[in-house]
Formats: C-alpha cells, sequence, structure tokens
C-alpha cells in the first residue's frame, strides 16, 4: 500500500494572453410571474446561469490594455428585460407591467480572498469606460444596481432594455459567485412604490483565469479538480522537492471548458508530492 501526503499547490499562470474563439454574447433576460401590483420579478431564463444547478462558470479573461488592464474581464454577459411593445419586439410573454423601470442588483459576491466584482457602464476600450461600482469579496447584502429598462419610470413606459457594452471584471483569479436580483425602481405602484415586487437571488458562477478548486489523495492515486477558461490546454505537474524545481507531467492534458474538470495521478510516490497547473497554448 502506497501512502503519501500533498503538501503545497502551485497554480502556474498561463503563459501569454488568450481570448475566447468565436465569442457570442449571453444574455439573462429579466421579466414578472405577472403584471399586478407586488407581482414578483423573475429571471426568465435564470436556470441556465444558475450555479446550483450547474457546474458552468462564465469565463473571466485577464485584461492588457485598455482601460481595465490587469483585470480579468467578461463582456460577454447582457442583463436584458422583456418587451411589451411591438416597437420592442414585444409583447413577450413574462414581461413586467408597464410602467415599471428594472434594474439588476448585485447582492452577494463570494470569492477568492481579497478579490472583488465590478460593473463597467462603458466599454473599457476608450475614455468612455470608468468603473461604475466595485464589490468586495464577502458581501452578503449588497445595493448596488445597473437599470436595465430603457425608460425613465414614467407611468406606462415599456419595461424593455437591451443595453450591450457593460462589462464586469472580477480583480484576482478564482471562482466568483455572484448573487443577483431583478428590482422595479420605479414609483407608479400604490403609494408611490414600486409596481412589482424583487425576484429571488439568482447565483451565477465566473471564472477568473485558472484555479485549482480541490485535491483528493486516495490509497494510490490523487485527483486534483480546477476550472479553466475555454480554450486553452491545461497540464498538470508534479515533483517531489521544490528544491529541485523538476516538474514532470503527471495527467495527460486537458481543454478548459469553464466547468469543473479532474486530473488523476496514477503515479504518486510515497512521500511528499507538490503539485502546479501549467497553462499551454500549443497543446492539441
Amino acid at each position: 500500500m502506497r501512502r503519501f501526503t500533498t503538501k503545497f499547490v502551485l497554480v502556474m499562470l498561463g503563459l501569454g494572453v488568450f481570448t475566447l474563439p468565436g465569442r457570442a454574447d449571453t444574455h439573462i433576460y429579466a421579466g414578472a410571474l405577472g403584471t399586478n401590483q407586488n407581482d414578483k420579478l423573475f429571471f426568465s431564463n435564470g436556470n441556465l446561469f444558475d450555479a446550483s444547478l450547474s457546474s458552468f462558470a462564465l469565463p473571466q479573461i485577464l485584461r492588457t490594455n485598455g482601460l481595465n488592464t490587469g483585470y480579468y474581464r467578461g463582456d460577454a454577459l447582457t442583463f436584458s428585460a422583456l418587451a411589451a411593445t411591438p416597437p420592442n419586439g414585444g409583447p413577450i410573454s413574462g414581461c413586467a407591467a408597464f410602467g415599471a423601470q428594472l434594474a439588476v442588483q448585485l447582492v452577494s459576491v463570494a470569492g477568492p480572498p481579497g478579490g472583488s466584482f465590478a460593473f463597467w457602464e462603458g466599454d473599457g476600450e476608450s475614455d468612455l469606460g470608468n468603473i461604475t461600482f466595485s464589490v468586495p469579496v464577502g458581501t452578503t447584502n449588497g445595493s448596488n444596481y445597473l437599470v436595465i429598462s430603457e425608460n425613465n419610470g414614467e407611468p406606462g413606459a415599456d419595461p424593455y432594455g437591451h443595453i450591450h457594452g457593460r462589462e464586469f471584471t472580477t480583480s484576482a483569479p478564482g471562482t466568483y459567485i455572484v448573487g443577483f436580483r431583478v428590482i422595479d425602481l420605479s414609483t407608479n405602484g400604490v403609494g408611490g412604490g414600486p409596481i412589482q415586487s424583487p425576484s429571488d437571488i439568482l447565483l451565477v458562477r465566473f471564472q477568473a483565469g485558472l484555479r485549482i478548486e480541490t485535491i483528493q489523495t486516495f490509497t494510490n492515486r490523487v485527483n486534483v479538480s480546477f476550472r479553466s477558461p475555454p480554450g486553452i490546454s491545461n497540464l498538470l505537474e508534479a515533483t517531489s522537492s521544490l528544491a529541485s524545481n523538476n516538474w514532470q507531467s503527471a495527467a495527460a492534458p486537458l481543454r478548459g471548458n469553464n466547468a469543473l474538470q479532474s486530473f488523476t495521478d496514477t503515479n504518486a510516490p510515497t512521500g511528499n508530492r507538490f503539485y502546479r497547473i501549467r497553462q499551454l497554448n500549443n497543446l492539441p
């Protein structure tokens, strides 16, 4: 029986800068379960992004130019409000009431210690791009929001909104789980309050760069689970001594897919075993 201990974990940052091939914008749609006073708002396709239902994570790629240089940026996500009138492509089933002004509130952020999750109103490439707000990891009752309805909250207005050129960034590598909910900012309801009541919180997972999630040791193998952006080849390497700097491949390479993946080292010897994941851009 071979026994060993794992004493150290090192993540080797990728070589160069990688972008998502063939990236297409991803939309989360906001609407309501009804249009009467206090009917609840909801994310109509939120199940596709719910971190409690899937291990998939939205990618955040390290930027080396533009105003968000040094941040992990993911500009593929767009929050939109369903339309109620034909000029905007409506009426769409599940849209909010006329006169509602929808906004997405960022309620909670879990992730790597010291990290933060930020929203950019501009495109991040020009002088118009600036961080609108930043929320630190550990927040559980955030109040910042972004308006998604393209109205001013006037009575009878279509709640529709579909605004591109907005971004989310993270400040440190790792896995983030961010809680969002839809709120109604209008004053067109009873007593000058909102028409619709807030939605449930939707937890969405974001993946900034590379992260080793867990290391499990068994009698004759080690499983290393990790997350990586898509299109990047990841190589698990191991060594018995950090002083020697003699890293050897410990498993076949795997392409990242933003979901939870695992390497298995079946040749782990007795004694200490140190692991790292190195990212390459030239593997098949």
